[in-house]
């Protein structure tokens, strides 16, 4: 037997055994020994475990330690550096943490305003607290609002400050953290830009209302100019009078069209000018540049003519008015620089479709042509190729930028193949829905004023403060047999509209007293009132963005601009005459 271990030998001397009993309890001791050597033997094996498991979790936790504060440092830095300031708010709004850009934001030392009440620092403009930054009502827990605050130090800024409900396993809110971004500079820009938008508008608005007034006030002495003219060519004027009216009438004419030209493109650069979409007749137009150009052409000794090709189609949808102006003023312009040859407008279909066609529009000519490093430059507003084509030739240099502008608005460019003294190649194409339906045109049994019919039938009232106006008018009425009255202003033409029955009023719309469209307004709603299904047409200098829409809410059935032409003023009457029914 193994030497008797310790702890079984010290029990032996303790209970003093004699050595018979030793030797029967022999086989029991061997095992008792055993079993203490193998204790031992475990004992010191778990021992050797646990020393070696301390020392690997000393070691770990030692890691985790320094992994812990390099994370804590990286956050710290991270939060030190962080222009927003984060915050943690307990349940009941104390402060618990903020970041250094706190006193950045405040003034305040962090130190000084933990622990404190959060509305304790965020105050509005007058000193009240501001008391938005928790709520425990809000089942989302969260929070955003853009405030105007007041900081301790006395700065007002503006803030964007969002927080977010910390909750507990059961739901209960335990705090709040967020943050605050100071936005001040962010907000004044927008404060400006608003306030800059706001005073750009109310400077076009003013502009438009100038231009506006100024085409009033240029269009109705130009109205008694024109309208003179015309009626002293008409009147047989003797030869040698009549280079000066055709010189006076063309004056008069090409400063109307500098003045339209000039509103056209404010209402263009404004973003005021709307597409109409009507049913018209492409010949219709194609017909009015041929009379327009023709003789035109004829004075200069060059030829003038309109190539369409078979299958264009003549009933379309879209704006006949700047389709006309369009080709108005290529052709305008391809007549003006030519002097030799002469000028062609092709018509032609690019693309067919079942519901909308394609048509290729080209203007071209045998004049100066433009030298290549100007291209670019003749569309631009107020422009021509050479400072002394418009000494020469005469224009406003606004057509083409007008062109190129509408013609962007409809969704097309304006290209243009030029060689100096060969001539110019200008062309478009637009996509025009196809129509059905025949365009409402002026009836073409209309007798031109030349060769007028008498309109004897008919009783006007003509409503206008200005004497020549009306002294303009009266003549043209008189010349056509008409039966008429005059009334200064709408007060006046409303009494008279109530005892007397008209076939036709021709309102002005900027009056003393009482305005054009007021007027219209009462005698259309006037109970009882003698005129009120008779047509009433605006006839007005105005070029207001919205003329078309505003005469239409007061009950007007259309608008005659002035400088009025004689021959659309007299088609209008002759209609109305035509299909008149008895008052």
């Amino acid at each position: 037997m193994k030497k008797l271990h310790r702890l079984l030998n010290r029990q032996l001397r303790k209970f003093d055994l004699d050595e018979e009993t030793k030797v029967k309890m022999a086989p029991l001791l061997t095992l008792v020994n055993e079993a203490y050597y193998n204790f031992d033997h475990d004992l010191n094996h778990i021992e050797n475990i646990l020393e070696r498991s301390s020392s690997e979790l000393y070691e770990a936790n030692k890691q985790l330690k320094n992994r812990v504060e390099t994370i804590s440092g990286q956050l710290t830095k991270i939060a030190g550096n962080i222009n927003e300031v984060i915050f943690e708010v307990d349940r009941k709004g104390n402060w618990s943490y903020l970041n250094p850009a706190w006193e950045k934001l405040t003034g305040v030392m962090v130190e000084q305003t933990l622990g404190h009440p959060y509305h304790k620092f965020l105050q509005d403009e007058e000193g009240n607290p501001i008391k938005l930054l928790i709520d425990h009502d809000n089942k989302y827990g969260v929070f955003n609002k853009t405030i105007k605050c007041m900081t301790p130090l006395g700065v007002l800024k503006w803030l964007d400050i969002t927080s977010k409900a910390v909750r507990a396993k059961n739901g209960r809110v335990e705090g709040f953290i967020g943050t605050i971004v100071d936005i001040t500079n962010k907000k004044e820009t927008e404060l400006a830009l608003i306030q800059a938008k706001e005073k750009a508008t109310i400077a076009n608005k003013a502009k438009d209302e100038f231009l506006s007034t100024m085409s009033h006030e240029i269009r109705t002495p130009l109205n008694a100019v024109i309208g003179v003219s015309h009626l002293l060519l008409m009147e047989d004027p003797k030869e040698e009078q009549l280079e000066n009216l055709d010189a006076l009438k063309y004056s008069s004419e090409h400063l109307l069209s500098l003045v339209n030209d000039i509103l056209d493109f404010n209402k263009i650069a404004s973003g005021s000018l709307d597409l109409e979409m009507a049913d018209f007749s492409l010949d219709q137009i194609l017909n009015g540049v041929q009379s327009i150009f023709t003789n035109k052409a004829k004075q200069k000794n060059i030829t003038f003519v309109i190539r369409k090709h078979p299958n264009v189609p003549d009933l379309l949808l879209g704006d006949t008015t700047r389709l006309s102006q369009i080709l108005t003023n290529l052709v305008n312009n391809g007549i003006k620089f030519t002097e030799k040859g002469g000028v062609v407008l092709e018509v032609s279909v690019e693309d067919d479709r079942e519901e909308h066609t394609k048509i290729k529009f080209v203007v071209e000519d045998t004049g100066i042509g433009i030298p290549k490093k100007k291209k670019s430059q003749i569309f631009e507003p107020f422009a021509q190729a050479e400072t002394h084509t418009t000494r020469k030739y005469g224009g406003t240099g606004l057509g083409l930028a007008i062109t190129k502008q509408l013609l962007e608005i409809m969704g097309s460019d304006l290209k243009l193949k030029s060689e100096v003294d060969v001539g110019s190649i200008f062309s478009f194409s637009l996509i025009f829905k196809k129509s059905c339906s025949l365009p409402l045109v002026e009836d073409e049994n209309a007798p031109a004023p030349e060769s007028i019919e008498s309109l004897s039938e008919m009783k006007i009232l003509v409503v206008d403060d200005n004497r020549l106006n009306t002294m303009v008018v009266q003549k043209f009425l008189t010349r056509w047999d008409a039966d008429f009255e005059i009334a200064e202003n709408g007060l006046v033409a409303l009494k008279m509209a109530s005892s007397t029955c008209y076939d036709l009023i021709l309102m002005d719309l900027q009056m003393p007293v009482m305005n054009g469209y007021e007027a219209s307004r009462s005698i259309r709603d006037t109970h009882k009132s003698l005129n009120k299904d008779v047509p009433i047409y605006a006839l007005s200098a105005s070029t207001g963005a919205n003329i078309l829409t505003e005469i239409e809410e007061y009950g007007m059935d259309g608008l005659i601009h002035k400088p009025f032409n004689p021959k659309k003023l007299y088609s209008i009457l002759y209609k109305v005459m035509k299909r008149k029914s008895v008052c």
